[in-house]
């Protein structure tokens, strides 16, 4: 008795599971949209170069991290500008921003990080 209920059971489980679905409930498949295969060399380099783009970004922000750890370590304090990190000695000069960016830097918690220059 007790392995027949434990059957019916898994057959309802099956049957409920196996339902047609309703397009209306959603997407049937989750991720991002199939890609043509004969455009795949021209995905693969653009995002190569997004990539390189972010690398760029990262490499050239990490010495200014550095140094403002260094200062925030020596003086207790972060630096009212970036330009003090570089008449401190801690860093060597403020690096150039990618074009199209500049560097935000603030004062109150010492965080610095790329943003885009607004279109005019």
């Amino acid at each position: 008795m007790r392995l027949s209920c434990l059957g019916v059971f898994f057959v309802a489980a099956v049957l409920a599971g196996c339902g047609r679905s309703d397009p209306a409930d959603g997407p049937a498949q989750a991720g991002p949209p199939a890609s043509n295969p004969l455009l795949a060399p021209v995905d693969y380099l653009g995002a190569t170069a997004a990539g390189k783009k972010a690398a760029e970004k990262t490499v050239n922000l990490a010495p200014v991290l550095s140094a403002l750890q260094q200062f925030h370590a020596a003086e207790d304090r972060y630096p009212a500008q970036l330009q003090e990190l570089v008449q401190a000695g801690f860093l060597a000069r403020v690096p150039e921003a990618p074009p199209g960016q500049f560097l935000r830097y603030d004062p109150a918690d010492g965080s610095v990080r790329w943003v885009e220059r607004p279109a005019r």
